[in-house]
């Protein structure tokens, strides 16, 4: 990729990140060290969107009255989504089951030219069964990143793959209401996980 699109993409992760400190407020719920709840601001920070779960449309207020846990990320990650994934997975297995009802992860592609959606699917119900795939084309993508304050670029390589995606490694937790999203950094734990679930239901 040029260096020019770098800078682009690096600017726009650096304006949606600091678009979400600026619109922090005093939120009712308290945040876990190192994560950070940020309102939803219409035009200014998260807020609905509409993706394809293979053809058929998904938008995140379809889950309304749920604790939606959103990855950004693609199917053909070496090993940073593998390891969030399967993290956010083990928090999923502890839940009680009428909690986990109440619960809708998500795994967001940020590589729809090679995830497709019965693909998609199968990856991110490998890591639990209640998980779903959406994606869309890539200007909807861009969208749904920009909205949520995620970085993603191809990067170019020698391998088979032709090129991987760096991407913002963070997991998104929208509330029940759609009124918050909060986000908790690469390094959580499963503890961290089944904690924050626990304090948004």
């Amino acid at each position: 990729m040029n260096k020019l699109s770098l800078m682009i993409g690096l600017l726009a992760f650096a304006v949606g990140i600091g678009a979400a400190q600026y619109f922090v407020s005093r939120p009712s719920m308290s945040a876990d060290e190192g994560s950070t709840v940020v309102p939803v601001a219409e035009g200014k920070f998260g807020g609905d969107f509409t993706l394809m779960q293979g053809d058929t449309p998904v938008k995140l207020s379809d889950f309304k009255g749920k604790v939606v846990v959103m990855y950004f990320g693609y199917t053909s990650c070496p090993d940073v989504c593998p390891t969030s994934l399967s993290i956010i997975a083990s928090g999923l297995k502890d839940l009680a089951q009428d909690e986990l009802k109440r619960v809708q992860p998500i795994f967001i592609s940020v590589d729809p030219e090679r995830d497709n959606g019965e693909k998609l699917m199968a990856y991110a119900a490998h890591f639990h069964p209640s998980f779903i795939g959406i994606t869309g084309t890539p200007e909807q993508v861009q969208q749904v990143a920009k909205q949520y304050g995620v970085y993603f670029a191809k990067v170019q390589t020698k391998s088979a793959m032709g090129y991987l995606v760096d991407h913002t490694s963070q997991t998104y937790m929208v509330g029940k209401d759609g009124k918050y999203v909060k986000i908790l950094p690469h390094n959580i734990t499963k503890t961290d996980i089944v904690e924050s679930i626990r304090q948004a239901l």
